[in-house]
């Protein structure tokens, strides 16, 4: 029963993450929304979903937006890069920048929204949180970019696969990851809380 649950609350929020992420400049809010019920359902808490997700929504609306817009620009700009320099073979070597540009984005990605979740921080201190986190615990940050990777594409190249897109695209990459970075996050609450008991 609590596998099923588990999984419907995975379609419920996929499809509330994907609403609120339309006019892009929200996806900020709905993925740390979407990370902050996630959370809660790995401690197996209580509450109402829909209304706690809108209720992280609104309250990191304000201070995810700026952090998100960012990432999104400068991948932007990476895939300005990429186009530009990808198509004469004279300038390969200028597409490098992108890729390294790339990895960094995506190691900041799967921290940001999870920390945005739980903590309240300036812009800088969020991505710079982010990124000192992907650091420090590489072997869970190259996981999680595989994961996020992975799953989106296997659901969307598989051809029986691919209602489970519409499903559980988002939802599901990112509640596994929640296994991986959960010790670290939940620790950094107690600490803050005071707390000295670890989280495993």
């Amino acid at each position: 029963m609590r596998a099923m649950t588990d999984l419907m609350n995975l379609v419920i929020l996929n499809i509330l993450t994907a609403l609120c992420c339309i006019p892009i400049v929200t996806a900020g809010a709905a993925l740390s929304a979407m990370h902050y019920i996630m959370m809660q359902m790995v401690e197996q808490e209580e509450g109402s979903l829909v209304r706690t997700y809108f209720a992280q929504f609104r309250g990191n609306l304000k201070g995810s937006t700026l952090p998100w817009l960012i990432i999104a620009g400068c991948a932007v700009l990476l895939f300005i890069d990429y186009k530009f320099f990808g198509s004469d073979p004279s300038k390969r070597a200028l597409v490098i920048p992108a890729y390294v540009g790339w990895a960094i984005l995506a190691m900041i990605f799967v921290w940001l929204f999870p920390l945005m979740a739980r903590f309240e921080n300036t812009c800088g201190a969020s991505l710079r949180n982010a990124f000192l986190l992907s650091i420090a615990n590489l072997p869970r940050t190259l996981a999680m970019m595989a994961i996020m990777a992975a799953v989106p594409f296997v659901l969307t190249q598989v051809t029986a696969l691919l209602p489970l897109a519409l499903f559980f695209g988002i939802s599901l990459p990112s509640y596994l990851c929640v296994f991986l970075y959960k010790g670290v996050i939940f620790k950094m609450v107690k600490r803050a809380k005071g707390e000295d008991s670890d989280t495993n």
